[in-house]
């Protein structure tokens, strides 16, 4: 695939920042108004009351920061900039011998996370060096995340083996929820309406509750900037195996206590390329002319804006909205009742006729933060709206069934809203122990239409209450704990098909069987509840060396198509059979991680292991699906599981302008009660 892509802003070579707070060695306290220095720029500037210092629009290579502050020995850090950075700096007082100094890129300061787990952060800079089709695609450099492409305009995160329901996206504070259950349904985010980023490798239930049994990808609000200032800031794209062309302008403004930022974002490509002029589906060959993939071209148009009003030492209020409208098409041969006639080229590559998919997904979220006693109130509010139809001219397997009066060519609609609420209260964060208490419910609405059936509509709500403690032994370890309890309720309206079963009785089945297909989602109540836990610890023994070990329990609910699904799943080529019984899937996590940082190397070791009692799968089940151009029935069903593996990376700082960089990961996964990988 060629790639171009072209940036105009107010550098033109790629720009860092250094972001970072001064505390005192002994007791962890921020130090307000130190001095610090960036040399050879000559840059100066002073920590505001919580510590906190900046430098922005910094090109990368070799700086010697220094800090001074009254009372305290003077701190000399040597930089090599390849990257935004965030740092934690330690000064000894003046009465104490210096024993270390400590730099640490764990920004113990920001929402939702774990010291002990494996977790990247990374800033705007990245995501640009590692531009890709969309945002998932351009996170999969990072050792452990995988993409699993859909098309050429979505794509679903994969950590460590593990995706669709099992792995969180929060943007800003909400899990994005949208339709990842099914394997042709992507992450609808902006990539380019984020600055920066957090992957958390591992459990993160504590946090989060069900859905985030593999990990959490989370979308930061970007910085404010210290000074009133205007920015802009234009991208041009262009891809060639698709003919891809867009454009992303974003605009902020900073006056006062006040922060605007809005961007738009548009895309258009063309039918895919492909390798090769034959597929086979169903042991049918179908043609692919010219080795273009016929009426798979798109489009993409995305809105958003964000308020930030800056409230009391530096925390303050959040207002973000955001749209992320797209309309792909399918391949001919790979929807409906395919067809030789279907795939003759059309003379046009950009086009885009039946069947396509159109999704769209607006997004409110709110963010406050504020001081209350001795401790920090968060809290993040959220509404979300996810539609998506596929349309393609009307057709049936049935023989008898007639269009609809109205929108005759809508197949499939999903409507899913969702409400959230998360309240986080943190308190004696200075302290040697500190502790977070936090409280999240969420609610979704799940409405369906279209002439043909696929997932069930349902209502699910949800609420979970959590504890987390940490303990600072010293300045080398750290050791943290937690416990949570959620608790779900979700309810299926249950949906029989007329028009199958009277199909399947012309074909002579019995009415039982008939009827046993045609029950295409039993009317269902199930109620839910499980626990989440972990314990671990962070060892510095040395400032270029640094151990973690995190165990902990975490859960997953089981989904509406996992529990009520019953029939063709047009999308993945097979007839699903949901499983009314099914438990929350439970899973038992060791991992670990060592890192050696010095001024040129850089290694990261992670492995891991987790133990699943009662893993949901799909399961090939050997019998034959009564249904039309069905195959085999796969049903859902639960064994004991074990999932293993690991990453390593290492990388070397040949000189300001070279790097070289290296990493591997491997994963295994086997069936313990089938006894098969």
């Amino acid at each position: 695939m060629l790639l171009f892509a072209a940036g105009v802003s107010c550098a033109f070579a790629t720009r860092y920042s250094i972001h970072g707070f001064i505390h005192d060695m002994e007791n962890d306290r921020y130090l307000a108004a130190a001095t610090v220095s960036l040399m050879p720029n000559e840059l100066h500037v002073q920590a505001d009351n919580k510590g906190y210092f900046s430098f922005e629009e910094l090109p990368p290579g070799n700086y010697m920061l220094s800090v001074r502050f009254i009372g305290y020995d003077d701190l000399h850090v040597p930089l090599l900039l390849s990257r935004d950075t965030l740092l934690h700096l330690h000064l000894t007082p003046s009465r104490v011998q210096l024993q270390a100094v400590i730099v640490s890129a764990n920004n113990n300061d920001e929402r939702t996370i774990i010291a002990p787990l494996p977790v990247e952060e990374i800033g705007r800079g990245y995501l640009l060096r590692h531009n890709a089709a969309n945002f998932v695609q351009s996170l999969s450099s990072l050792p452990g995340l995988a993409s699993m492409d859909i098309g050429a305009g979505f794509s679903k995160p994969v950590i460590r083996g593990l995706g669709f329901n099992r792995v969180a996206v929060v943007d800003r504070g909400i899990v994005q929820q949208n339709q990842q259950w099914g394997a042709d349904h992507g992450l609808e985010i902006d990539q380019y309406d984020v600055d920066r980023a957090r992957v958390h490798k591992g459990p993160m239930s504590l946090f989060h509750g069900s859905d985030a049994i593999g990990g959490v990808i989370e979308v930061l609000p970007p910085f404010v900037p210290d000074e009133d200032m205007f920015r802009g800031e234009a991208s041009l794209i262009a891809k060639g195996n698709n003919s891809l062309f867009g454009a992303s302008v974003m605009v902020s403004r900073k006056r006062g206590d006040w922060f605007t930022r809005a961007r738009a974002t548009i895309q258009d490509y063309g039918d895919y390329r492909v390798p090769t002029d034959t597929i086979e589906y169903l042991t049918w060959k179908m043609p692919v002319h010219g080795r273009r993939m016929k009426n798979t071209a798109g489009r993409e148009a995305n809105l958003s804006f964000s308020v930030h009003r800056e409230g009391e030492n530096g925390k303050g209020t959040w207002l973000h909205l955001s749209n992320v409208n797209a309309k792909n098409g399918f391949f001919p041969g790979s929807h409906g009742i395919p067809s030789l006639p279907r795939l003759e080229p059309d003379g046009a590559t950009r086009n885009i006729e039946h069947p396509y998919a159109a999704s769209n997904h607006f997004k409110v979220v709110l963010n406050r933060e504020r001081r209350v006693g001795r401790g920090r109130l968060k809290y993040d509010l959220g509404y979300q709206q996810n539609r998506r139809e596929e349309r393609s001219e009307f057709h049936t397997h049935y023989g008898s069934q007639t269009p609809p009066a109205v929108d005759p060519d809508l197949e499939l609609r999903f409507v899913l809203n969702t409400l959230s609420g998360n309240v986080r209260y943190s308190v004696n964060e200075e302290e040697r122990w500190s502790k977070d208490i936090g409280f999240s419910t969420e609610y979704q609405h799940n409405r369906v239409g279209g002439y043909s059936f696929l997932l069930p509509e349902f209502d699910r709500f949800t609420a979970g209450a959590f504890w987390l403690n940490r303990f600072t032994v010293n300045d080398r370890l750290q050791l943290t704990g937690g416990v949570r309890y959620d608790a779900g309720r979700l309810h299926v309206e249950g949906y029989h098909d007329a028009l199958l079963a009277e199909y399947l009785l012309r074909q002579g089945y019995d009415e039982d069987e008939a009827n046993r297909y045609a029950r295409r989602a039993p009317d269902l109540q199930r109620t839910f509840g499980d626990f989440s836990g972990s314990v671990g610890f962070q060892y510095t023994p040395a400032p270029r060396h640094s151990l973690k070990m995190n165990a902990g329990k975490s859960f997953r609910y089981p989904s509406a198509n996992e529990l009520a699904s019953n029939g063709v799943h047009h999308g993945a080529f097979r007839h699903e059979l949901g499983n009314t019984g099914l438990q929350p899937e439970s899973g038992y996590q060791l991992d670990m991680e060592y890192r050696y940082n010095s001024e040129r190397w850089r290694f990261t070791l992670s492995p891991f292991l987790t133990y699943f009692s009662n893993y949901i799968f799909l399961e090939l089940t050997g019998e034959w699906s009564v249904l039309p151009h069905a195959g085999q029935i796969y049903a859902y069903r639960q064994s004991k599981a074990m999932i293993a593996g690991g990453e390593v990376s290492a990388e070397y700082e040949i000189d300001r302008h070279w790097r070289v960089s290296s990493s591997m990961e491997y994963v295994y996964n086997r069936n313990l009660d089938d006894h098969y990988p």
